[in-house]
């Protein structure tokens, strides 16, 4: 498993296309990705860590758009993306 540094995070992509090598074009406002990993956090300017507002196992929804093509990555035969803390715009509740 892929460790992210500062504040990225690993995530599994909800859609993939029928070759597992590119994610669908869809006309989703946002992508919807399952959290495999995140990193520590960043930190401020006296040296405190922030911590992380996602963790592991949630579905997250993130940015969508030719700007954020995120490549995929191979990780141990899981297709996966690196994205950062900002690039999620809101974390799906488990009710």
């Amino acid at each position: 498993m892929i460790r992210p540094l500062r504040d990225h995070i690993v995530v599994e992509p909800a859609e993939i296309s029928l070759s597992q090598t590119i994610i669908a074009k869809n006309k989703a406002p946002f992508n919807r990705g399952l959290v495999l990993a995140v990193g520590p956090g960043l930190r401020d300017k006296k040296n405190r860590l922030l911590p992380m507002e996602c963790k592991p196992g949630q579905w997250v929804r993130y940015g969508n758009g030719s700007y954020l093509d995120w490549p995929l990555i191979d990780d141990e035969g899981r297709k996966v993306q690196m994205i950062r803390e900002a690039d999620i715009v809101g974390i799906e509740s488990d009710e």
